[in-house]
């Protein structure tokens, strides 16, 4: 049976999925039980509405990106390029709207929906990534940044 700590994180990402970096630049931020997410900058596009988090599983950070199907299918996006704070490109992460079935067994996914995950690190871990969707033609779809503080360990 999973931890009452496991369950408050899964239910902390779940909603704040949902929240980060809704409505462009200088949203306020989410928190799940052991980070705190604020989204920067938004680009002009609507795939990365639903935002980008820093997330915690066990003790490494995450960056979890929610992309709903339909929006990657309609718009051919082909990946996520993920640009560490001083500019260079940290991660490329390929996305297929094939990855629903796949998605579709994981926790913290949604029906319709994709969440794909960078490993960034062990907590403690702080930092500012840009997330660029690019389609297949490598034109950008959209965009967002972020920073986050993810905490050391906390004693229930």
């Amino acid at each position: 049976m999973p931890s009452r700590r496991h369950l408050l994180a899964t239910f902390g990402s779940l909603t704040a999925a949902g929240l980060a970096g809704c409505s462009g630049s200088d949203s306020s931020g989410s928190d799940t039980v052991d980070c705190h997410t604020n989204a920067l900058a938004h680009g002009d596009g609507d795939l990365l509405d639903g935002g980008a988090m820093a997330a915690i599983e066990d003790d490494d950070v995450r960056l979890a990106v929610p992309l709903d199907v339909e929006a990657v299918r309609n718009q051919n996006v082909d990946e996520l390029e993920v640009y560490d704070a001083a500019g260079e490109l940290a991660h490329v992460v390929p996305v297929s709207t094939g990855d629903a079935d796949v998605m579709a067994n994981k926790r913290g996914v949604s029906d319709g929906q994709l969440r794909y995950e960078q490993h960034l690190g062990e907590r403690p871990f702080h930092g500012q990534y840009r997330v660029v969707a690019l389609d297949d033609s490598d034109e950008t779809v959209d965009s967002v940044t972020v920073e986050f503080n993810c905490f050391t360990d906390l004693e229930e």
